[in-house]
């Protein structure tokens, strides 16, 4: 486990079976890179960056809740906005909501605040209005 290499695993299972036995030896830092690994291996392919990490976003979520609750819970109400909306729009809707979202707390919970949707916002603002920006700010202080 030692030398992990990142590029080795090469599917979510594979990932995730890593990740396992990482946490199951208290090696949190393969455990982090394997997480990583999982979440580049499930994001979406897709010309746009914003796209690829808002889906990265997404897998981290899940994957978050799948270790909470030892199964597999999607994040259904925002998979249905995304299908209804957009990628961009959702991630506006959720920038600018009043209360932070369930996946904002959970990822900022995990100490993985640098994959919400408030920080896709800052990474990219030339892509959002000023109020999702001003509020992805407020939010992330």
């Amino acid at each position: 486990m030692a030398d992990f290499d990142v590029k080795k695993p090469k599917t979510p299972a594979d990932c995730r079976n890593f990740m396992k036995n990482a946490r199951k030896k208290g090696l949190e830092d393969l455990y982090a890179l394997a997480f990583r690994r999982l979440c580049d291996h499930e994001a979406r392919q897709d010309p746009d960056p914003i796209v690829v990490e808002f889906w990265r976003a997404i897998t981290a979520l899940e994957e978050v809740r799948r270790a909470k609750h030892g199964k597999t819970v999607q994040a259904n109400r925002t998979r249905r906005k995304v299908q209804k909306d957009g990628v961009m729009a959702t991630i506006e809707a959720l920038v600018l909501a009043k209360k932070p979202s369930d996946g904002f707390n959970w990822l900022v919970d995990a100490n993985l605040a640098e994959l919400t949707a408030e920080h896709i916002v800052t990474r990219y603002p030339e892509h959002f209005s000023a109020q999702a920006l001003a509020a992805a700010k407020a939010r992330l202080t």
